[in-house]
């Protein structure tokens, strides 16, 4: 899986000191995205954000747990993190116009449970209509990879929507012991659909990341 980035654009300023006014481009260079938070065998690209031809290096700290640990450019390209633990990216900045040399640095937070729920094959007890909704199961199939083997205690209760449905959820049992490959989750339902349209279900893993996923009511 990977993580896309955002861009953050250079900011500019309008300086004017009694003669003609002139526009100034910042050149203050920072990183795109500071923080990822992800799951052991993910890949990131990491990166700054500048158009100035800058020769600029990174490194990777620790080292052990990763494809590469350093090399020079405005992004690492693709990044592996094959073991759990707390990752610092370092960029190191030249001094370019007014500003000093610098370093900026992304940290990755990489979890020790990869969760991938199939959201396309979602099952509910009873069809979800308009009405009552209260005692219908939601089943959601999951594959799960832990990096020791374990099995890892699931319990996070509730299932988020937005959209046209009213309704709150609840994982069955309070608990369940995920084994590595394939398991299935299921949450009770409560509440009203009190019309037709689009219901957008959040499901979280055991980092509390969502994944989304849509079902449409159509009476």
């Amino acid at each position: 899986m990977k993580k896309m980035l955002t861009m953050i654009g250079l900011s500019c300023c309008l300086l004017a000191h009694g003669g003609p006014s002139h526009i100034s481009c910042g050149d203050d260079v920072s990183v795109i995205q500071d923080h990822f938070q992800i799951s052991f065998g993910d890949t990131i690209t990491a990166g700054i954000s500048t158009e100035l031809p800058l020769s600029v290096s990174w490194n990777v700290s620790p080292q052990t747990g990763v494809n590469k640990f350093s090399g020079s450019g405005k992004t690492t390209g693709d990044v592996i993190f094959s073991q759990p633990g707390t990752y610092r990216i370092t960029f190191a900045i030249p001094a370019h116009g007014d500003h000093p040399a610098k370093t900026e640095t992304v940290t990755v937070e990489v979890e020790n449970v990869k969760m991938v729920f199939d959201v396309k094959n979602i099952e509910f007890s009873k069809p979800l209509a308009t009405g009552d909704a209260s005692g219908i199961i939601l089943t959601v199939p999951v594959t799960v990879k832990t990096y020791e083997g374990k099995v890892v205690n699931y319990t996070t209760n509730e299932i988020s929507t937005t959209g046209a449905a009213n309704i709150s959820s609840r994982l069955k049992n309070g608990q369940v012991a995920l084994k590595n490959g394939e398991n299935k989750l299921a949450f009770e339902l409560s509440g009203a659909v009190p019309q037709q349209g689009n219901v957008q279900f959040r499901v979280y893993d055991t980092a509390g990341r969502p994944t989304f996923f849509n079902y449409l009511i159509t009476n």
